[in-house]
């Protein structure tokens, strides 16, 4: 580990999770490997009793409602409360290994496609704000990556962007072809929380299509679009008789039908301890 690699890690010592890995190990000379049991079962036990919470590297912002229509004053305009992934485990190797630039173009890809899973949408003077650059930056940064084929969903573009295939299914479709967490977590810019939230929403989709159920009863059971359960299940279809998807379609097979907005259990899930 070099000195950047120690300088850009951290804040990530100083999680909550890994005191009290620390607090476990150094106070009570538990193993290791307890250590990290304790810290999983403490995390699941809080995010069960209280909820999905804030997770580490995040903040809480108020953005404007996606139900806003445009050319409302900005007094008038409601806002909806969301949750930004600011830091994520990720942006130290981009740091490091491409630059600020690149960092802050993740960062506005993520944060915008949050805001949006959220009923938010962030302007480009928000974006700005949140990540301590000028307007003029972050409308080059948007310019640039939308030539690179990538759209940012901010409430002054989301107009132009058109109904193309969403963001969920475009992420979806990369696991299916074999990428791996981090591998999507570099390519498109998406929080590892945000990658899982949708295949999680794609697994529901298929299990509850390979029992049986209609796109309206899938829609009214998972509380998703039409058009995003109908992409789901193209995607599902695409996908199901390729040998090299088999193996993850056999893992999402596997679990039993959810009930409606039932959490699902992945083995790397928001708050659980690998290391």
């Amino acid at each position: 580990m070099d000195e950047n690699d120690l300088v850009y890690r951290g804040p990530w010592v100083r999680s909550a999770q890994h005191r009290l890995f620390q607090t476990l190990e150094t106070d009570y000379a538990f193993p290791r490997a307890t250590c990290r049991s304790l810290v999983n079962l403490i995390w699941d036990f809080v995010n069960e009793t209280f909820g999905e919470e804030i997770h580490e590297g995040q903040i809480v912002f108020h953005a404007a409602s996606a139900s806003e229509p445009p050319g409302k004053r900005i007094s008038e305009i409601k806002t909806v409360p969301i949750h930004l992934t600011f830091h994520d485990r990720n942006d130290i190797n981009i740091l490091s290994e491409e630059g600020t630039s690149a960092l802050r173009k993740h960062k506005v890809i993520r944060m915008a496609n949050e805001a949006l899973d959220q009923g938010g949408l962030l302007t480009q003077e928000d974006l700005a704000v949140l990540l301590c650059t000028s307007r003029r930056t972050i409308r080059r940064d948007i310019k640039e990556l939308k030539q690179q084929g990538i759209e940012v969903p901010t409430r002054g573009t989301l107009q132009d962007i058109g109904p193309g295939v969403s963001h969920k299914t475009k992420i979806v479709k990369m696991w299916l072809e074999g990428y791996e967490y981090t591998d999507i977590e570099r390519k498109t810019g998406h929080s590892g929380v945000s990658v899982q939230r949708y295949l999680s929403g794609f697994s529901t989709v298929v299990r509850f299509c390979s029992r049986g159920y209609s796109l309206q009863e899938i829609r009214e059971l998972t509380d998703m679009s039409d058009r995003l359960v109908q992409e789901y299940l193209d995607l599902y279809e695409t996908f199901k008789d390729r040998p090299e998807s088999q193996i993850r379609f056999q893992q999402i097979l596997s679990e039993s039908t959810p009930s409606k907005k039932s959490p699902l259990s992945w083995n790397k899930r928001p708050g659980v301890m690998n290391s």
